[in-house]
């Protein structure tokens, strides 16, 4: 096997960890939200159950799910409150790079106003953070490839041989994947990401992936910054009920 195609293979792989990384990510935080949305609104959203042999476009499916019940629950709770001054303040909020540093100084004149759901924060929340509208975006563009039919595992192989043997901590956790293993993901994944006409498939499938690893990140973004939010404005209803 030539250097090139070791390192295209290297890259490969490479993407892969880093997308299995990404959809736990995904899934973390989007449990974290639903959690904090659930006690701000008395809502019963159901969290993701994200496991190893789940399929990529079920995480995605989930995901979007989710959010939509957000959006539901939100436009039920009341239809009027983007009318509240402090609407238009925390949707600017959330367009801006320095989000975090804007909410803080926000909450001092945000905190007297406190209601018991905390409706303005949710509702510019999922309102402005275009959370669903990145999300479905995702899905489309990962819908163009049979990527959508693996599992996750098949992202993150782990070499299974020897573990029934082992009763103690002897076996090293950062001994990676056999050969046999890293082949078989390879495979596995070129074909999904085969593209027609492509004289290198494993560099174009390593490219496809590091493409789609990159337009996830700005999604993963905002459901960090939508967790930031709601957490102050948890912290300002906390600070409120206290006095």
């Amino acid at each position: 096997m030539s250097s090139k195609t070791e390192k295209d293979k290297e890259r490969l792989v490479q993407a892969a960890k880093t997308f299995f990384l990404y959809i736990q990510d995904f899934a973390s935080f989007t449990n974290t939200l639903t959690e904090l949305f659930n006690s701000c609104m008395n809502s019963k959203i159901i969290t993701m159950a994200v496991k190893e042999d789940s399929y990529v476009k079920e995480v995605f499916e989930q995901m979007v799910r989710i959010f939509r019940e957000m959006q539901s629950v939100v436009k039920a709770k009341d239809d009027n409150v983007q009318k509240h001054p402090l609407f238009s303040k925390i949707t600017t909020v959330m367009g801006t790079e320095k989000s975090t540093d804007d909410a803080k100084e926000l909450q001092p004149s945000y905190r007297p106003k406190v209601a018991p759901g905390n409706i303005p924060f949710i509702v510019s929340l999922i309102s402005s953070g275009n959370i669903v509208a990145n999300l479905e975006s995702a899905l489309s563009l990962l819908l163009m490839h049979p990527i959508m039919s693996l599992q996750l595992s098949d992202f993150n192989r782990q070499d299974t041989k020897g573990q029934s043997d082992a009763t103690t901590s002897e076996q090293s956790p950062s001994a990676g994947p056999s050969t046999t293993t890293t082949v078989d993901t390879v495979k596995k994944l070129q074909n999904a990401l085969r593209m027609a006409n492509a004289r290198n498939t494993i560099e174009s499938a390593a490219e496809q992936l590091e493409q789609i690893v990159k337009n996830m990140r700005p999604t993963l973004e905002i459901l960090q910054k939508a967790i930031q939010t709601m957490e102050m404005s948890a912290y300002g209803v906390k600070k409120v009920n206290d006095k």
